[in-house]
Parts: structure tokens; sequence; C-alpha cells
């Protein structure tokens, strides 16, 4: 009886141990399997970013080829223009021309990531003050309140400053749609500057009826969009441009309040810029 009770004890300490060890396999198991997610997303997130950038990229030469035949077919009928006496409507038409082929090299050049040589010293006071002012109008004509909160001291940035201006004008004209026709409250938008941490975060908040759920997890997937004539590229290539920096970008939304946030690295040193970036710009005047 003894002896079977010994082997009962030892048959019971060895399923104890076997299933300590199947109990840790199974957790090691499933610490593996969450990174092997976590990898995929990112993976897949990096190709949507970088397909997003190569199909604006492409839509970009696509609308600059016809650009150039155009102005090249004006300025060959410049002498039939000037004989007819309508020289002004062709040169009106060469600015427009001219100015379309600019905007969309600037875009291009937004795509580019890691172009330090256009990276330069940037107030986000006064460039969101600049974007307010831009959207002036427009939010007087749509009675939309757009306020502006910023820190008593000018906070900096080291960023190319077209393609942050870019990241704030999707936002903004995103926040404006966004409480168009909000007859619940008076339409208001506010954007807050802060600098806290090493990073300065800029926020843009509306008081529009809020974003669902199934549309936040897609929010930044390239080619999504819910509007009739949206592209879907607007705030994925926003993020992407925010990422190039060094930043991050991040959306929450609540009934009648939606955030979207971006944080750059802040400038802590005027020491900086008096060696490193004023070499660059000056390399730059050559």
């Amino acid at each position: 009886m003894k002896e079977v009770k010994n082997y009962k004890q030892r048959k019971k300490a060895d399923l104890e141990s076997e299933s300590l060890k199947l109990e840790k396999e199974i957790l090691e198991k499933q610490q593996t399997l969450m990174i092997l997610q976590q990898a995929i997303q990112t993976a897949r997130s990096e190709v949507q970013a970088a397909s997003a950038s190569q199909l604006a990229a492409g839509l970009a030469h696509e609308i600059r080829n016809p650009l150039t035949t155009i102005k090249g077919f004006i300025q060959l009928l410049q002498p039939e223009i000037l004989a007819v006496g309508k020289k002004d409507f062709a040169d009106v038409a060469l600015d427009e021309i001219n100015r379309a082929n600019s905007l969309l090299t600037e875009f291009l050049s937004v795509l580019k990531p890691g172009n330090n040589s256009k990276k330069k010293k940037i107030s986000m006071n006064k460039l969101t003050e600049s974007i307010v002012k831009l959207f002036s109008s427009e939010s007087i004509l749509k009675d939309i309140e757009i306020i502006s909160t910023l820190p008593k001291e000018e906070v900096y940035v080291f960023a190319d400053e077209n393609g942050i201006k870019q990241v704030l004008v999707n936002l903004l004209k995103n926040a404006m749609e966004a409480v168009e026709g909000n007859h619940a409250a008076k339409a208001e938008i506010t954007m807050t500057v802060i600098k806290r941490k090493g990073f300065v975060t800029v926020s843009v908040i509306d008081n529009g009826s809020g974003i669902d759920e199934f549309t936040l997890e897609k929010i930044f997937t390239p080619f999504y969009t819910t509007k009739t004539a949206g592209t879907g590229i607007g705030l994925a290539i926003s993020k992407e441009i925010i990422e190039n920096h060094g930043g991050k970008m991040s959306v929450a939304t609540e009934p009648n309040k939606t955030t979207f946030k971006f944080a750059l690295p802040a400038i802590e040193s005027e020491s900086f810029f008096s060696s490193k970036n004023c070499h660059i710009e000056s390399n730059n005047t050559h």
C-alpha cells in the first residue's frame, strides 16, 4: 500500500511539473504570436504609407506631363496669339501653368523623406497663426469659430516648413468639414500648441459628431475615405510626413469631440542653429 501511495505521489508531482512546463510553453507561444502580430501590423502600415506616397507622386507626375505639353503649344502659338491681340490671355495661361508646376514640385518634395536640406528652424506659434489666418475668411463664411491657444514663449522645431504646413492645412480642412452643418452647437475648432517633455504637440479639436469605430480603425489607411469627393490620401500622407520628422500622429474621438494630434521633437538650444543648421542653409544659397 505504501508503494502504491508513493507511486501516486510521484505521478502527481510529475503531472504538476509537466503542467507547469506546458503553461510556460503556452505563455511563450502567446508572447511570440503577439510580437509577430505587431510586426505584421507595422509592416502593413509601412507598406500602406509607402503606397500612398507613391500613388500621390505618380499622380503629380501625370498631372505635370500634360501641363508641360499645353505650355509648349501656347509658346508655339504666341505669334498667332499676338496677331489677334490676345497676348494678355496667353500670359495669364502661362503664369497659371508655371504656378501649378511650382505647386507640384513642392508637393513632390514633401513626399521625399529625410530631405534635411529643406529643414530649418520653425516657430510653431507663427506657423499655427498663419494657418488660422489662411482659413479665417472661409470660417467666417461658414460661421465656424476657430480658436488658437498658443504658449507665451515661442516654441521651435527643426522641420520642412512646407511639409508641416501641409499637415496643418489637411487637419484644419478636415475639422471644418466635420463641423459643417453641426446644428447641435456652435461649430467650433480649437488649435493648441504646447511644449512638454522635449516635444512640441499640436492638437486640432473639433466639436463635430465624432468618428465611428470602423472609420477610426481605418482613418490613416491610404485611399480609405467616407467623403464622396475624397481621395483618402491626405491623412495617410500627413502621418507619413510627421513620422519622417521623427514625430507621431494620433486621433481620439468621442461624441461631439474629435482630436487629431501630432508631436515633433522640440529644439532645446539656440546653439543647434548657430552651428549645424545655419551651415546647411548657407550651403543652399550657393
